[in-house]
């Protein structure tokens, strides 16, 4: 396969690969434990990351000409950004279920009070994240219909687009920030010791740095693909692909691998030492994915 921007399309490649095969072993576990679990938004990660590395592929095979798919890249990768964050979340609230018995996620903030008696940290928790996924998106696909030539006379419009961008990718990084510190409550204060808490330690600081580069990417000439002078005769500058699949791309990778072995390091254990499966933690993962996370999903 040619490709007219060879750097981009080899790491998408390489990448294709990688993801593919966090997908089939995602698929399997979901097979084991079932789809209404907290791995069932671990594998639509699998799928978003699947879908932004053949959009990569198509990009770097057709050329600038055709950036909509760079824009496709870009909003399918948000995608699985969201999920991840959406994941390590309810983590922490599946560990504090695990270790006392109830999820402090699932309180109600104000259970007296009349008509916000369903708002719980977790509802509260999605809504930011969905309005994040809406500013991320909108800000991306407000450029397809851009002529790549014709670049210089949107200008105003490629920074509404950068705008809205970097705040959907700011309330993501500050997300991440408040999933870790939730995490570190669990330990300190609760005391909680499981797995999967451990877990969602080992995540935070690869799932914090692909945030920080979220928001970077959009302001920072070098870092932001809709800039275009990175682009080289040859394709996206080295620097841009470099720190692309470095800060981004394998950031997630490496998160989600972190919080999919839960199954292959702990669930599978118990299961074989027990020959059951532990129903609580089964049915706070049901519980926790409501049609609250169906309705994030779909957004």
């Amino acid at each position: 396969m040619a490709f007219m921007q060879t750097g981009e399309g080899v790491a998408a490649c390489i990448f294709l690969v990688l993801y593919t095969a966090y997908l089939v072993a995602a698929v399997y576990v979901v097979f084991k434990r079932g789809i209404k679990t907290l791995y069932t938004s671990l594998t639509v990660f699998g799928l978003f990351r699947v879908a932004a590395q053949l959009c990569g592929i198509a990009f770097s095979k057709l050329g600038i000409e055709h950036w909509q798919w760079l824009v496709a890249y870009l909003v399918f990768g948000a995608e699985g950004y969201f999920m991840l964050i959406l994941t390590s979340f309810h983590y922490v609230g599946q560990s504090q279920k695990e270790a006392i018995g109830e999820s402090k996620l699932a309180r109600r903030l104000w259970p007296n009070a009349k008509g916000l008696g369903f708002i719980t940290y977790r509802w509260l928790f999605h809504e930011w994240l969905v309005i994040a996924n809406v500013l991320v998106i909108v800000g991306g696909t407000m450029l397809t219909s851009i002529d790549a030539d014709k670049y210089d006379e949107y200008q105003d419009k490629v920074n509404r687009s950068k705008g809205l961008r970097g705040s959907g990718q700011a309330i993501f990084l500050i997300m991440t920030l408040i999933v870790g510190a939730m995490a570190v409550y669990a330990g300190t204060r609760d005391r909680i010791r499981t797995t999967t808490l451990y877990l969602v330690y080992a995540s935070i600081p690869f799932l914090l740095v692909r945030g920080i580069y979220g928001v970077l990417s959009c302001f920072i000439t070098k870092m932001n693909y809709f800039q275009i002078s990175n682009y080289e005769k040859a394709g996206l500058s080295t620097y841009f692909v470099a720190t692309e699949y470095c800060l981004a791309t394998t950031m997630e990778f490496v998160a989600a691998v972190i919080l999919l072995s839960k199954y292959y390091i702990h669930d599978k254990k118990v299961m074989g030492n027990t020959q059951v499966v532990d129903e609580e933690s089964k049915q706070y993962e049901k519980s926790a994915f409501t049609k609250e996370d169906a309705s994030s999903v779909r957004n």
